[in-house]
């Protein structure tokens, strides 16, 4: 509902979907990399700015593997309370 979108514009915002992460001050870089969206932003960076190529940006698809993780536990763990509620 509501909230998922807010929550995902907020996390977009943070992670530098909309105002590059190279505007942001050291401390608010580091914050953002608690996002999926810097990862992901990064590596295209990469790719796209620095030519850099699959093996460049291993770092970058290894932290978002693990999100992808996180969250698919997170999912699993919901439908199951979800499907043994009564």
């Amino acid at each position: 509902g509501g909230f998922g979108v807010v929550a995902g514009l907020g996390l977009a915002a943070l992670g530098g979907a909309m105002i590059p992460l190279e505007f942001f001050n050291d401390t608010m870089q580091t914050v953002a990399h608690f996002t999926p969206h810097a990862w992901a932003l990064e590596g295209f960076a990469e790719l796209v700015r620095r030519d850099a190529n699959v093996v460049d940006i291993l770092p970058q698809l290894g932290a978002l593997a693990v999100f992808a993780l996180v969250f698919l536990g997170l999912a699993a763990w919901r439908l199951r309370v979800a499907i043994t509620r009564p």
